[in-house]
């Protein structure tokens, strides 16, 4: 996986979750998607684009964001042995979590342009700052909308200049349980989903470097129970660790705890008048 990752761009791992896990993560997932659609707050994507005047206007597709305040089901994700194995051996040993995501896809769904999930960095940089990991929750066929994918596109070191050629493409195919993970620089998208009835289901961890900033803010999005049931690992997988001189939370040794972690319930210093001093 790290030698096809290298050359690639991407790697698969099958049955990288159990019938078990997959069941238990999904269900939560859909419950959840569900929810936010009865509620008016479901996050849409996946409609034509303005050329497309002749395509329905809706948007077919749903992505649910946060999840890890969502649900304990999407934790066991962070903790992963992929996460050791691969994703460090790309982005290093202190690898944080930036968002856990999942983007579910539906009949009549348009391809989403091509894009590298660094392109905001607006520095030549030719090393991964980010990577992803795409955790099927359903089979992927090129049919339900297969993430759209150009190997060895990381090797270009450049955001895709034509986002709706897709001559180069592959579609990411799997059967359910399979895991992927892809470089931050590979060129890729959301495929479309030219199936009649069969939606596909995706989870993504989207990693990055402790130095950069997370796409989820964490320490805001997430709460305080939440973060209180959560174990020391999957908090240092989170970034609630400072990491050299960044990430501190006032630099005062009291607020973090003796493990080294952030410790939100702390006392912070704030601001004191002169006559306190």
């Amino acid at each position: 996986m790290r030698s096809d990752l290298d050359e690639f761009g991407y790697c698969l791992m099958a049955d990288a979750l159990s019938p078990a896990q997959v069941l238990e993560i999904k269900t939560r997932l859909l419950d959840q998607a569900q929810a936010e659609q009865r509620a008016g707050v479901a996050l849409r994507d996946g409609g034509p684009m303005p050329w497309q005047k002749d395509l329905p206007k809706a948007a077919p597709n749903q992505r649910v964001m946060n999840l890890l305040d969502k649900g304990q089901e999407f934790w066991q994700l962070l903790l992963h042995p992929i996460v050791d194995e691969i994703i460090c051996h790309l982005l290093g040993e202190n690898v944080i979590s930036s968002s856990v995501t999942a983007n579910i896809t539906h009949p009549g769904s348009q391809p989403m342009p091509l894009h590298s999930d660094q392109g905001y960095v607006d520095i030549p940089i030719t090393n991964a700052v980010v990577c992803n990991t795409m955790w099927m929750l359903t089979d992927y066929t090129a049919e339900n909308g297969g993430t759209y994918l150009i190997p060895r596109s990381h090797q270009r070191n450049r955001t895709p200049d034509k986002p709706f050629d897709f001559s180069e493409c592959i579609s990411l195919e799997g059967p359910t349980g399979t895991a992927c993970v892809f470089d931050g620089r590979v060129w890729h998208g959301t495929g479309p989903n030219t199936s009649l009835e069969d939606s596909r289901v995706g989870l993504l961890n989207y990693w990055c470097r402790p130095w950069l900033r997370q796409q989820e803010n964490m320490a805001v999005s997430l709460s305080d129970e939440t973060i209180a049931a959560m174990p020391e690992a999957l908090l240092n997988r989170i970034g609630f660790r400072v990491h050299g001189t960044l990430g501190n939370v006032d630099p005062n040794p009291a607020s973090t705890s003796p493990t080294g972690l952030i410790d939100r319930s702390k006392e912070r210093i704030g601001r004191r008048s002169v006559s306190e001093a």
